[in-house]
């Protein structure tokens, strides 16, 4: 046995603090998060300092800030050491079971890793690389920056686009025996593709976008497309001839049932989840946990994505069926069609709103379950008192408050408001009310191993006194797309314990949802951010945009005269300084 501690780290993507019952939520949510946080440290005002999951990302494996080092594009590339390659470096075998398709070696996070496990959709890869070019290829074809800047950033991101999905198709050859065995229910193994083919296709575009980038892009990109519509669209038909049958048959039988129950249609439609399912990741983890050599220390990440919209519980291709238990379970109607979460657009009233968030909370059920099966696997393999055991979320996600759902890139408490977790080895347990954020994950983990924190990190423990004395943190992204600091307005969100102040270099013009001009909101007499309070006048608005100034005032890419626009010279004096 090891004298230093495993570290099991588990995340779930999308879920907001205020729906799970760790955090207060009335419904039982999360009752095996609230069993562990009766031996944990539990983060009651736990942040993000964005809110998505690309950005959040580096947050949690790098300890950095989003918009530090050229900003979040590049991932883990270029930013401080990564949580994987300091427990590796401290002798521990490190794993990655990522159903993110941000947070692999495609992004600087493989550095480190020992084992990785690939749990994303190729269509993830190559939509990756249109989400962080997509604002510069419209530039281009706009006619609003040249040939020259736009393939600046794009050719680089595309070549390496093209290698890393030939990459992938040779790791599901590699892996395709044991993935048929550990992943049977997800679209990894019921797409069948033959990826043999695939990436004869993908080496044709590679050759072609070689020759002439500009050309390419011309060709493909008039409008930008999804991954689907692109590379997918050749793709689609390397598959399996039996493959093509059966979906063809499938998805006749869906259109002749959407006539007269399109709810049915629509789930037969989506029988397989897009990602790993929660009861299969959760498998695999107890399954490393059973084979893993105990002469060494363990660090093991995984992320449950069932909680992501399409909001979704339960297991295997016929999981709705569990879906009514769940909702059942945190008190909903168990009634309520699990189809209504794969509807396009905004649900149409109140009561479709609600349906959502009943979807929503058993899918927060649905991933505490797992937790559960992985904390007991912990113990009864005699591993309890060596385990650290972590959760977080990455994000929040919006149900309505705002117009909107899911999590598009503004700072309201939904959005960035996660449930934080640390279950120490020694039984220590305690409520911590100061604020927290991802950047204080990597050196709370550290401190609970016993090792020194990479001095780049920004965070801290959780533990540390700093925490209680930290009066604010900043909440930083873009609307969406590319980080492209000179063409595009920065968005920043200040959280103090009182209030929420929302600051606008000006509206992206992508965004349909925020109104123009500042926000700021009484956090104890409004915590839902319903009434904007914000008047020039306000008295705590100077303090709380020199807190916005000086945080621009760290970023290379802004410069004075931008601050200066923003708040006049005198904060911007005091930034500088």
């Amino acid at each position: 046995m090891t004298s230093s501690p495993n570290i099991i780290f588990l995340g779930a993507d999308a879920v907001r603090a205020d729906h799970t019952s760790l955090c207060g939520y009335s419904r039982k949510t999360t009752p095996n998060l609230e069993r562990l946080g009766a031996k944990s440290l539990v983060c009651d005002n736990a942040f993000s300092l964005a809110p998505f999951t690309q950005p959040a990302s580096v947050q949690i494996f790098t300890s950095s800030r989003p918009l530090s080092y050229g900003g979040y594009d590049r991932g883990a590339l270029g930013r401080p050491t990564s949580l994987f390659r300091h427990f590796h470096d401290a002798g521990y075998q490190t794993y990655a079971l990522s159903t993110l398709h941000w947070v692999n070696r495609y992004f600087g996070y493989g550095d480190g890793l020992d084992v990785e496990h690939q749990l994303f959709t190729l269509n993830t890869v190559a939509g990756a690389a249109v989400a962080i070019t997509k604002n510069s290829i419209a530039g281009f074809t706009e006619g609003r920056i040249s040939e020259a800047e736009m393939l600046d950033i794009v050719a680089p991101t595309f070549n390496d686009m093209f290698r890393n999905c030939i990459d992938y198709c040779e790791q599901r050859l590699a892996t395709e025996t044991q993935d048929r065995i550990d992943f049977r229910h997800s679209l990894l193994i019921n797409a069948k593709y033959d990826f043999r083919r695939v990436r004869k296709i993908l080496e044709k575009h590679q050759a072609s976008f070689s020759r002439d980038p500009a050309n390419y892009i011309r060709t493909w990109f008039q409008t930008i497309p999804r991954s689907h519509e692109w590379l997918g669209r050749e793709w689609y038909y390397c598959r399996r001839p039996t493959k093509l049958v059966s979906e063809a048959f499938v998805r006749g039988s869906a259109a002749l049932r959407r006539c007269f129950d399109p709810n049915s249609s629509m789930l037969q439609t989506n029988r397989f989840k897009q990602y790993v399912d929660a009861p299969s990741l959760g498998d695999k983890v107890i399954d490393i946990l059973k084979n893993h050599d105990r002469r060494q220390p363990l660090f093991l990440w995984a992320h449950f994505m069932d909680t992501h919209l399409p909001y979704v519980s339960g297991s295997g291709k016929r999981w709705w069926r569990e879906t009514p238990r769940y909702l059942k379970a945190t008190d909903h109607d168990p009634q309520i069609h699990p189809a209504i979460s794969f509807r396009p657009g905004l649900p149409r009233d109140e009561r479709e709103w609600e349906a959502l968030s009943a979807l929503y909370d058993a899918s927060i059920l649905g991933v505490d379950e797992q937790i559960g099966r992985i904390a007991d696997a912990v113990d009864k393999l005699g591993l309890g008192d060596d385990t650290v055991i972590a959760f977080c979320g990455d994000h929040g996600e919006e149900l309505g408050e705002h117009g909107n759902h899911s999590h598009y890139f503004l700072p309201y408490e939904h959005n960035i408001g996660i449930p934080m977790l640390f279950r120490t080895t020694d039984g220590m347990s305690a409520r911590i009310n100061g604020l927290t954020t991802l950047l204080d994950i990597a050196p709370t983990l550290s401190a609970l191993a016993g090792l020194p924190p990479n001095p780049a990190w920004e965070g801290c423990s959780v533990t540390d006194q700093a925490i209680g004395t930290r009066d604010h943190v900043i909440v930083e992204c873009f609307y969406g797309g590319n980080c492209l600091f000179h063409d595009r307005p920065i968005y920043i969100g200040v959280r103090t314990q009182k209030y929420k102040y929302f600051w606008k270099e000006y509206r992206d013009p992508k965004d349909w949802q925020s109104r123009d001009g500042d926000e700021l909101y009484d956090l104890i007499a409004d915590p839902a951010e319903q009434n904007n309070i914000y008047r020039p006048d306000h008295p705590a608005l100077p303090q709380l945009q020199q807190f916005v100034a000086n945080r621009l005032a760290e970023i290379p890419e802004v410069d004075t005269q931008r601050i200066i626009r923003a708040f006049g010279k005198s904060i911007a004096s005091v930034a500088a300084s």
